[in-house]
């Protein structure tokens, strides 16, 4: 499986304070393995977000990212905003 992030994942990583860009990178490692999944809260959005899917970095911040055969590609991370 390949892991592909966006340019739009990494510059807002790279806003965010410090200690959640750790929890991004611990639930990243985290997510790499599948029995972490249910754990982490991943699931399928819906609405015009429909094609995504969304996990936990940790209480107030998620990810989001779009699952293929071969491919997750990382869209974006952030608080409860990013899915307007």
């Amino acid at each position: 499986m390949e892991f592909v992030f966006t340019a739009r994942f990494v510059k807002t990583l790279k806003k965010l304070p410090n200690l959640i860009v750790n929890d991004v990178h611990y639930v990243i490692e985290e997510f790499k393995d599948k029995d972490n999944h249910k754990r982490l809260k991943l699931h399928k959005l819906q609405g015009v977000m429909k094609k995504y899917h969304a996990f936990s970095a940790n209480y107030h911040y998620r990810i989001i990212i779009k699952i293929e055969v071969e491919e997750i590609t990382f869209i974006d991370v952030g608080d409860h905003s990013i899915y307007d």
